[in-house]
């Protein structure tokens, strides 16, 4: 039988690792990772989570910096094409057609 005490103590812990759990998202937060042979390159694997706060998906461009001892690796941030923004209409009709406005009532520039 669990006293009171050991239950608050244990009910503790388990929030703290509730806590823990929710700051693996947070920005600071390490990973560790290998270092694996790909043909003549060596290649790391991304951790889904933090491609999914970055944005970052099979194909997409990144930029490698070496600072000293340390390297940085951030994602490209590139402009949308016109064809990248038609592409996301989905064949959806223009909703910005022609609109009839009616008779002039005075000076407007129509």
């Amino acid at each position: 039988m669990i006293s009171k005490d050991e239950e608050h103590h244990t009910n503790g812990r388990e929030s703290k690792k509730t806590e823990t759990n929710r700051s693996q998202s947070q920005k600071g937060l390490k990973h560790m990772g290998t270092v694996q042979k790909w043909g003549n390159s060596l290649a790391i694997r991304i951790p889904s989570q933090y491609a999914k706060n970055l944005g970052v998906k099979n194909g997409s461009q990144i930029e490698f910096e070496l600072l000293d001892d340390e390297m940085v690796i951030k994602p490209v941030r590139t402009k949308p094409s016109l064809d990248d923004l038609l592409a996301q209409t989905k064949g959806k009709a223009n909703p910005h057609l022609d609109y009839d406005f009616g008779v002039q009532e005075g000076k407007e520039l129509i």
